[in-house]
Order: structure tokens, then C-alpha cells, then sequence
């Protein structure tokens, strides 16, 4: 029949089975936008975010809620971070922590709302806990931020406001706009591909006319598919919405700087000691280059999944096995925490020697980052020398963006198992859903937001207080304390 870019729109509807009536069905997207309430105000104190997700849940005790018990291996050597007794952390484990740390802040306690790591990544992706019967039109929380920021950007912003890093293996793989238009959809770039795909200047053109091709093949199937209608595929407009902020990004010369990236930087975030289906070192010196490129794209997302599936940090065993392998994914906390901290602690240099839109201010200023993960892991280690899922404690961590380091909310018992303090003026314990919300509110956008319009009649709030399926009563909050 020859290349679909030769058929007349009457053959190409022919071929994919869709009626004229059909392909020119319109899709209508939410637009009704209100506050839930008055007592909102949104920070502002950040430009940009970037999310550390670590697949797989660290082990607490070893990693953000240090405690010493009868399983603690004696060799951690543990450091008080600025001068807070309840902040402690590895020295052995985060050999670079002086770089980073003093600029931390955790928050403890946090609850988490599944045991299994589907949907516990998936909650700490779109913000909310899953629910199978509103899942078709739940976005990512990435994409409710690029509907945010788009009337901030600027004529010559070709980069797609949300950006992500090697999401495609996680357990949980990239969550799409559901009920959004298609335009605020992620774009993922998987680091173990990325550099040989689009790397060296652009001189291979073959790869170039083949992406053409493949495009313009996009295009014409686009031309007779609608959004409702499902010969081709609910998803082919996010694809192709996908597809042209990928076309505009690869013409754009700055995207090649993004990938111009040396042997000594690749050594200072620990490329080299990243050897799986996943570069995290990489991930995070591309989205330092990303942010430099000032290029459109606000709100990054890096994946620390390694071989993918649930993640290195899934130590049901192996936790403290120095010999431990990348076999099956997982490795031990002497070599996934060090990885971690050599990029985290590089990311964060970078950062701060790099100047940031306002006078005297640094990109570190203006960049929160988030540190997130799926639930934590059982105070008790098991017979195989590992820690199992748990949802009744665990802490994540935020830097830079207005974050004043050194301050920890929350408290946890003598084995972190048990919240003794929830650190803030709510009985209830912080959950993933108030992460998103100070994400919200530190990128300036009001977190109380309730989108009216949806395809199912169900309100759809920025963050939920009462959900189907979920706590009996989620407070309407972000962490605004840890602010300066």
C-alpha cells in the first residue's frame, strides 16, 4: 500500500476502521476552576521544582530517620546535621552529606496509603491515592503543574514545562493527563538510551529522517482520531502531543547543550557507578543541564529505579551486603545510598553556583527539591536480612525553593515504627498528598484548587480531603512551617 504518508485522508480512515462521523468527534476538557478555600495563600518562593522519586523505599533508619537499634550495623558512623540532635545521618552511607544536608529538611511520619508498590508509586505520582474507577481521568501531578505555569511561559520556551527521567521502568510507569488536553503531558527521556540517541552534535542524519518519517506517520494517523474515540487508541492525542513537544525539543539547539555533558561532570554525579537499565547520576546532571537551558521546562521528575521494577531500594534482603550485585535490581544501602548522595550533593553544588532569574538570587534559591518515595520499612529486619513494606511511619525530604534547612517535622519512637508527634497542628499524620501541595504552593499555584468539569461529575480537587477509599480526613495543608 506504500508509506501511510502517501494515502489520502479517505484511505487512511478506511485502513483504521474510523467513520468520517467518528474521526470529527470534539473532545471538551474541564475549564470550571475554583478555590475550596480563602484561607490559601500560595508561597511563591520557588521556580522551579525537581523531584527525586527513589523507587523502592530506602530503609528509614538507615537513610532519613537514623536510628540506632540492635539490627544497626556499627560502621554507619552517624553525624547530628546542623546542630538539630534529631537530625542524624550516615556518614559511611552519605559521604558527601556536608554539601547537602545543611540545607535539608525532613518531614517524618509520614503515612502511607498502600503495601504494594503499584500503587504506592502511583500515589506519589499523581498526588492522590489510586482509584480504579476515576483512573482514566486522574493526571500526574506533573501535568496538573504544566496547566499552572502555562500562562508563564514565554514565546521562546520549546521545552515541555514538565519533563521526566527514566519514569518508563518504574513499577508505576508515567501516569498521563487523564481529563487535561494532551499538551501538559511528560515528557519522559530514559538516560540509558539518551545519550546515544540524540548525543554527538546531530551529525548521524539517518536517525533524524527516521524520526521524520516516523513523525509525519504520527500525524496522518492523528488526522483521522479523536480523543473519544478508540479505534486507534484513547491515549493517540496525548501521544501526539507527546510527540510534537519531543519534534520541538530536538530542533531546538539548546537541547543538544542539554546532552553536552563531560567525562569529569558524568564522574562527579557517579555516572560511571551506575551501570543498569537506568543512569540516576545522569539523570540528575541532565536535569541540572535541563534547568540552564532555561528552555521552557519548570517541573522535573528523576526516577531512581536503576533495573526498574520496584527499585534497587527494595531490600526485603541484601540491606547491608557489601558483595550485594545489581542482580534482580536491588543492591545493598553501602552502594544505593552513596549513589544517591554523590548526585544529590553534585546537583546541589551545581545549583547554587549557577545565578537564578532574581538579583542575587542562585538556582538552588529557586529550585525546590523534593525527595519522595512509595512507604517505608519495618522497624525489625526479617531472617533475610531485609526490611518489609510498611505504611505506618516513613519520612521524605525537602532543599532549596524557601526550604530552611535543618528543621525536622514529625517524630518517630526509639525504632521509627510509631509517630509520637505528628510535628504540625494536626492530629492527622502528613501523607504524600500535602508533599504535592507544598509543591503547589512553593511553584505559587493554590493547592485548594477544585476542578468542577470532569468527565465523571466528581470534583476533581488538588488535594483531596475526604477520598473514596482513602483516610476518614486528609488536612487541607502543605508543610508551610519548613519555610523560611
Amino acid at each position: 500500500m506504500g508509506r501511510i504518508g502517501d494515502l489520502s485522508r479517505r484511505d487512511m480512515l478506511k485502513l483504521f476502521g474510523v467513520s468520517v462521523a467518528g474521526s470529527l468527534a470534539g473532545v471538551t476538557y474541564p475549564t470550571k476552576l475554583r478555590a475550596q478555600s480563602s484561607r490559601v495563600t500560595p508561597l511563591g518562593t520557588a521556580r522551579n521544582c525537581i523531584v527525586i522519586q527513589n523507587n523502592g523505599a530506602p530503609s528509614p533508619p538507615e537513610f532519613l530517620d537514623f536510628k540506632e537499634t540492635k539490627y544497626t550495623a556499627g560502621d554507619l558512623d552517624p553525624q547530628v546535621v546542623a546542630g538539630n540532635s534529631d537530625f542524624i545521618l550516615s556518614k559511611t552511607l552519605l559521604p558527601r552529606m556536608d554539601v547537602w544536608a545543611p540545607h535539608a529538611a525532613v518531614v517524618r511520619g509520614m503515612q502511607g496509603v498502600a503495601l504494594v508498590h503499584f500503587p504506592a508509586q502511583y500515589h506519589v505520582q499523581a498526588g492522590r491515592a489510586f482509584n480504579p474507577a476515576l483512573v482514566r481521568e486522574i493526571p500526574a501531578l506533573g501535568s496538573v503543574i504544566a496547566k499552572d505555569l502555562e500562562p508563564q511561559r514565554r514565546e521562546s520556551d520549546t521545552f515541555p514545562s514538565y519533563i521526566s527521567f527514566d519514569l518508563d521502568i518504574a513499577r508505576c510507569p508515567p501516569l498521563g493527563t487523564g481529563m487535561l488536553p494532551p499538551k501538559y503531558a511528560g515528557l519522559d527521556l530514559t538516560t540509558g538510551t539518551i545519550l546515544e540517541t540524540f548525543g554527538g552534535g546531530g551529525e548521524d542524519t539517518s536517525k533524524s529522517e527516521v524520526l521524520s518519517q516516523r513523525y509525519e506517520t504520527l500525524g496522518r494517523m492523528l488526522e483521522v482520531s479523536s480523543m473519544g474515540n478508540d479505534a486507534l487508541g484513547s491515549k493517540a492525542g496525548e501521544y501526539g502531543a507527546s510527540y510534537d513537544s519531543a519534534i520541538q525539543l530536538l530542533m531546538d539547539p539548546r537541547f543538544q547543550q542539554v546532552l553536552d555533558v563531560t567525562d569529569e561532570e558524568k564522574q562527579r554525579y557517579g555516572v560511571d557507578a551506575n551501570r543498569a537499565r537506568a543512569n540516576f547520576g545522569l539523570g540528575m546532571l541532565l536535569a541540572r543541564n535541563v534547568l540552564k537551558a532555561d528552555a521552557g521546562s519548570r517541573f522535573l521528575w528523576v526516577c531512581n529505579s536503576t533495573n526498574g521494577g520496584n527499585g534497587q531500594f527494595d531490600n526485603h534482603d541484601v540491606l547491608y551486603d557489601r558483595e550485594a550485585s545489581l542482580t534482580g535490581g536491588r543492591v545493598s544501602v553501602y552502594q544505593s545510598l552513596p549513589r544517591f548522595d554523590m548526585a544529590l550533593a553534585s546537583l546541589v553544588e551545581d545549583l547554587i553556583a549557577m545565578p537564578g532569574h532574581e538579583a542575587g538570587k542562585t538556582a538552588f534559591d529557586e529550585t525546590l527539591i523534593a525527595v519522595v518515595t512509595e512507604f517505608g520499612r519495618t522497624p525489625d529486619m526479617n531472617p533475610h536480612g531485609g526490611r518489609d513494606h510498611y505504611i505506618q511511619a516513613y519520612p521524605m525530604m525537602l532543599m532549596g525553593g524557601g526550604i530552611k534547612g535543618g528543621r525536622v517535622m514529625g517524630k518517630t519512637d526509639e525504632t521509627g515504627g510509631k509517630v509520637i508527634d505528628t510535628g504540625w497542628n494536626f492530629r492527622e499524620q502528613t501523607m504524600m498528598d500535602h508533599m504535592a501541595s507544598t509543591i503547589h504552593s512553593a511553584l505559587g499555584t493554590d493547592y485548594s484548587s477544585v476542578i468542577e468539569d470532569t468527565p465523571s461529575g466528581r470534583a476533581y480537587e488538588y488535594q483531596q480531603t475526604a477520598p473514596l477509599g482513602g483516610p476518614g480526613f486528609i488536612p487541607l495543608s502543605g508543610f508551610e512551617d519548613l519555610f523560611i
